[in-house]
């Protein structure tokens, strides 16, 4: 009389394969992050040139002379791109520097993102959120 034997799952391999799987989800969890966070990103890069342009185009106006001190002198809120119905980023303006910055909606608020007028550059920002969430080579 043969005895069978079936082929079972041990503990021990069971154990393998669960461990092999959070291997791999701690590898891809991070790759993904980056990759939402930088189509993110393309909101504000489009909304940063949106409002560059504009404010070049205020300082050249003869009446003016001076780069606009806040968004709202230059006119481009309808043309301003959202992700769903809100804004991912927060727009403000300094002497020459339009300035993106996290608001809660992107998921962690005080990311910035930097652009120098009049032709840029285009920098992050020096703090650790700005350096933790965002990178500079996903900047034109």
């Amino acid at each position: 009389m043969a005895i069978e034997r079936r082929s079972k799952f041990s503990l021990i391999e069971l154990l393998m394969i669960i461990m092999l799987v959070g291997i791999v989800a701690t590898l891809y969890l991070p790759l993904r992050q980056d990759t939402i966070n930088h189509k993110k990103i393309k909101e504000a890069i489009k909304n940063i040139q949106i409002i560059a342009r504009a404010n070049v185009e205020f300082k050249n106006n003869p009446e003016n002379g001076y780069y606009a001190f806040d968004i709202s002198m230059l006119n481009v809120k309808d043309e301003l791109e959202k992700t769903g119905n809100e804004f991912l980023f927060d727009y403000s303006l300094t002497d020459s520097t339009v300035v993106a910055t996290t608001n809660e909606n992107f998921g962690t608020e005080g990311a910035e993102i930097y652009y120098y007028l009049p032709n840029g550059p285009w920098n992050i920002g020096k703090d650790k959120i700005s350096q933790a969430i965002l990178d500079a080579n996903w900047l034109p």
